[in-house]
């Protein structure tokens, strides 16, 4: 992470360059499957989402954060995109970098569970258990 940011600041690599050195660590620590990999690799996000938005790389880091999501469900590294979620690492706002346009709601909402069963569909089969008993009735 620090490497990065020094790379960045001295500008011996582009900003694309940089971070593309830096999500292949990142992958890299990711696939060892091991806790002080993930730290690591929280530590790189982390400063990939400072440097992001300081050299308006906003929509690069968002794109990653959205594409690591989905590598962390297909790899099945829940433990580690929980930890993410516990550190609040987010897509950059359009509050916090104007060249995105992610709101802080969509934000917020990126880190939830994926869309599991809600109650409001229980509630409709607990109806239909209703209607069933009706009819038996009758």
């Amino acid at each position: 992470a620090e490497n990065f940011r020094v790379l960045v600041k001295q500008k011996k690599a582009s900003f694309e360059e940089a971070s593309n050195q830096l999500i292949n660590h990142i992958e890299q620590f990711l696939d060892t499957n091991e806790t002080p990999y993930f730290m690591k690799s929280i530590d790189c996000i982390r400063a990939f989402r400072e440097e992001a938005i300081k050299f308006s790389e906003e929509q690069r880091f968002n794109n990653f954060l959205k594409a690591l999501r989905e590598k962390v469900e297909i790899k099945q590294l829940n433990h580690f995109w929980e930890i993410v979620v516990q550190d609040g690492i987010t897509l950059i706002t359009k509050e916090e970098a104007s060249g995105s346009s992610v709101t802080a709601e969509e934000a917020k909402k990126f880190l939830a569970p994926k869309d599991k069963p809600s109650g409001d569909t229980a509630a409709v089969f607990e109806e239909g258990g209703d209607v069933d008993d009706l009819l038996d009735m009758i």
